[in-house]
């Protein structure tokens, strides 16, 4: 579903996390890769420590995953290591996956309201009639800007 309210640069953004394949990422704690880049470039924790203004018992826990550090912890540690902190997120599923499943999920709410009543009155459609309703219901929320897929009486 495209938004016509977005710039070109957060639709390129979304369209590069829809496209990531989760598969291409190594799921590596910061405390493992601080680990990992440190040894790669033979600085020790003392050392690190100092380049980080951080105590060298501190980095240890980052290290050990005891600890999880804030983000200018974590900063200041890539930074003593020469390299940059990117921080993005990483969709568990596609994003038109996951507000799909939201606005059908109020569809179906909708619906069985409406079906309980229709079938008080012997009235309810078949199974396939109402699967045709759910997809088009669906539809009509996705394509609805005013819609409020995540408001907290529809869960």
């Amino acid at each position: 579903m495209k938004r016509k309210y977005w710039n070109i640069v957060d639709e390129i953004a979304l369209q590069r996390l829809e496209e990531a394949p989760r598969a291409e990422h190594t799921v590596l704690s910061y405390g493992q890769w601080i680990r990992m880049l440190r040894n790669y470039l033979r600085i020790t924790q003392q050392e690190l420590a100092q380049r980080s203004h951080i105590s060298q018992s501190h980095l240890a826990l980052i290290e050990s995953g005891k600890i999880d550090p804030q983000i200018g912890t974590l900063q200041r540690i890539f930074d003593g290591l020469s390299c940059d902190l990117v921080i993005e997120p990483l969709p568990r599923r596609p994003l038109s996956e996951i507000l799909r499943g939201r606005a059908r999920s109020i569809a179906l709410k909708r619906l069985k309201h409406a079906m309980g009543t229709m079938a008080l009155e012997d009235q309810a459609p078949e199974r396939a009639t109402f699967k045709q309703l759910l997809e088009k219901r669906t539809d009509d929320i996705l394509s609805d800007s005013r819609e409020r897929l995540w408001h907290k009486k529809d869960e």
